[in-house]
């Protein structure tokens, strides 16, 4: 087992198809085709199903997969920090909390300046890591979620870290669901009711500071489990079954109206939903990219107020 060979694995699981896959590659189908196999001979289990649409990751294939992209992720982090750098290149490298908005940000971001050389990283984290990432320098700034009854306890954190620290923005979480969702009518949803519909939730069950549990949170553990929970790890995952699975809900940082238009979703408040604040944290001298990165974000925020 090798590298290229997870890369390949990976490839042909974000296409769907080894035809696809091998065009991405630059490798001829035959060669993808025999290296999957032999892959799949080593770990003695299949990764793909094999249909006439393409190929879908088997359950055992989904776990692979997992690792792998951690693997090779930190390999290119690894290939980065060593390499020669060239001083006309744009480096960045951010770690955030799993927003949309965040991301559309950063899309937007990457358009204008993701030009010539470039290296850029996103990862998106729970709170703790991206603190951890910023202070061993992996990331040239992170952003934090926190509920806003801990500031003091992430201002602490940030100084006892040498880091520095500047607040985005507070806001309410919402609720995201399906514009078909029979709760989807009401301007605002009344939190008893969400007990009998089941909540997506992020697949790690990302924390947020402090690691102890706030009054809010318990109020949410024990009304919202009579459903059940669907824990899913990758964005394009929740949305879709946000999309499929009846009743499916999930609590989120405001969205892009271009988002929920997109994906067919809509996002309505909650009456019990508690106030937290997103902020940015970074070590030494905040670099220009890093800059013009943050001032990418707090114009996706202004469109959202």
């Amino acid at each position: 087992m090798d590298l290229q060979q997870l890369r390949n694995a990976v490839e042909v699981a974000a296409c769907g198809s080894i035809t696809k896959a091998a065009k991405k590659l630059y490798m001829g189908q035959p060669n993808l085709s025999k290296s999957i196999k032999e892959l799949e001979a080593e770990i003695g289990k299949p990764l793909f199903s094999r249909t006439a649409q393409g190929v879908t990751p088997t359950a055992s294939g989904k776990d692979f997969l997992q690792y792998a992209r951690s693997i090779i992720e930190q390999m290119d982090s690894l290939t980065a920090m060593y390499q020669p750098h060239n001083e006309q290149e744009t480096h960045l490298s951010v770690y955030v909390p799993r927003a949309s908005y965040i991301a559309e940000a950063f899309s937007h971001w990457e358009r204008e300046h993701a030009k010539g050389h470039f290296q850029l990283k996103y990862c998106e984290t729970n709170s703790m890591a991206v603190l951890q990432a910023v202070e061993k320098e992996d990331a040239d700034i992170g952003i934090v979620r926190y509920h806003r009854q801990h500031q003091e306890y992430f201002h602490s954190l940030v100084i006892a870290k040498g880091l520095h620290g500047d607040s985005l923005w507070e806001y309410s979480m919402v609720l995201l669901m399906n514009a078909n969702h029979p709760l989807a009518e009401l301007d605002e949803i009344p939190y008893s009711l969400l007990a009998s519909y089941p909540e997506v939730v992020h697949g790690d069950l990302t924390p947020v500071l402090p690691p102890e549990k706030t009054a809010d949170d318990i109020l949410l553990d024990t009304s919202r489990s009579e459903a059940g929970r669907i824990a899913v790890f990758d964005r394009a995952g929740q949305f879709d079954a946000l999309q499929n699975i009846e009743g499916c809900y999930m609590w989120v940082s405001p969205m892009p109206a271009e988002i929920l238009k997109r994906q067919g979703l809509v996002q309505r408040p909650c009456r019990s939903a508690g106030f937290y604040r997103d902020a940015v944290v970074w070590k030494g001298k905040m670099s220009a990219a890093a800059n013009s990165f943050i001032d990418a974000i707090h114009t996706e925020i202004n469109s959202l107020v």
